[in-house]
């Protein structure tokens, strides 16, 4: 909050760009009211937020964690704020209203993950957890408990990880759908990868396939439609958990599989890590040839993508490298001298486009 005046001017030309004109001076206009107080809160407003919660997420999907992350957190902190002190039409709207500020909430606290913001992040998500229990939204809070069992897994937390995504999975039953069930089961399955139980990494990733299988996008909450979870995500997890495990052709299989499936313009960022986890299991199999093709499709895909995510999976390229010795082949020199440059511009803080 520090820097308002750059988190404005960022949020105003975020929605500039992806909202009609008209559309977004309501919105604005809506957001003002709501900060001047006594301000009676209902479908409009919710709407309002919920418009602004699609433009954020498809941008960061698109562009990474890093992308507009303070313009968000200007709008929860100011307009949605706002409106959660209002005087609401019904219980109804009161009830909706909390459930859409824990999920913009929670998308403050993913682009902080992705940013590698770890601490940050989980302020956030205990946040939104508050808010969706608010709402009595025990889907939604199983889907940011989801998250951070997530963020523990990718911390090497494996222990942490699978206690929180099992706790997504208890929390909510009886409460989500099947898609969102198969989203928090197949976080359990990374989580006994990461503690090297290959029994239930193997049932969890059937169980999340079968319930995936039962899904109908059109019956799945927004959340689980605007984070784009479908057999494609499902694989990218998978192919993590039988990485983990050490089941390395297991784990090439699913994330091929991902690869072959995915909207790599609407999904950029995910591309990115899955061909980067691509490559670094083909790495680990001793097929270096291979896994400098996709390290390098991954960093033409991370051009415009701001994520802490991303430029640890480029660290990670000159850390496996590194690990072969002097007598590199010239092809994989060459991807860590690019790999060199990307470090040296994002440690500068410039925007490096690969």
């Amino acid at each position: 909050m520090e820097r308002r005046a750059f988190g404005l001017t960022a949020l105003y030309s975020l929605a500039a760009l992806a909202v009609p004109l008209e559309s977004w001076q309501e919105i604005a206009d809506r957001g003002r009211r709501a900060r001047g107080g006594n301000v009676a809160v209902g479908p409009r407003e919710i709407d309002a937020v919920r418009d602004m919660l699609t433009v954020f997420s498809n941008a960061d999907e698109r562009f990474g964690g890093g992308h507009a992350r303070l313009a968000v957190v200007q709008y929860l902190t100011s307009d949605v704020a706002g409106f959660l002190q209002g005087r609401f039409s019904s219980d109804r709207d009161r009830v909706a209203m909390f459930s859409a500020a824990a999920e913009m909430t929670y998308l403050a606290g993913w682009k902080a993950f992705d940013s590698s913001l770890h601490g940050l992040a989980q302020r956030y998500y205990v946040q939104s957890l508050r808010l969706a229990n608010e709402a009595d939204d025990r889907a939604l809070a199983g889907f940011t408990l989801r998250a951070m069992a997530h963020q523990a897994v990718d911390l090497g937390h494996g222990q942490e990880a699978l206690q929180l995504a099992n706790s997504s999975i208890e929390w909510s039953k009886g409460r989500t759908t099947p898609a969102a069930t198969a989203l928090f089961t197949i976080v359990s399955a990374r989580g006994h990868g990461a503690t090297g139980d290959s029994t239930r990494t193997s049932a969890a990733i059937r169980a999340a396939e079968a319930h995936l299988a039962d899904a109908s996008p059109d019956d799945e909450p927004t959340w689980i439609r605007t984070s784009g979870f479908t057999e494609t995500s499902l694989a990218s997890q998978a192919g993590q958990a039988l990485r983990d495990l050490g089941d390395l052709p297991a784990a090439e299989a699913q994330l091929r599989r991902s690869i072959a499936t995915r909207d790599t313009e609407a999904y950029r960022r995910t591309h990115t890590l899955t061909l980067a986890n691509l490559a670094d299991v083909q790495c680990a199999q001793g097929r270096l040839r291979g896994a400098v093709e996709n390290w390098n499709r991954a960093m033409d895909a991370m051009a415009g993508v701001q994520s802490g995510r991303a430029s640890a999976a480029v660290k990670n390229i000159r850390t496996r490298l590194g690990s072969l010795g002097a007598r590199l082949p010239s092809f994989a020199k060459r991807l860590d001298q690019r790999a060199a440059a990307f470090a040296k511009g994002t440690t500068t803080g410039g925007q490096v486009t690969p």
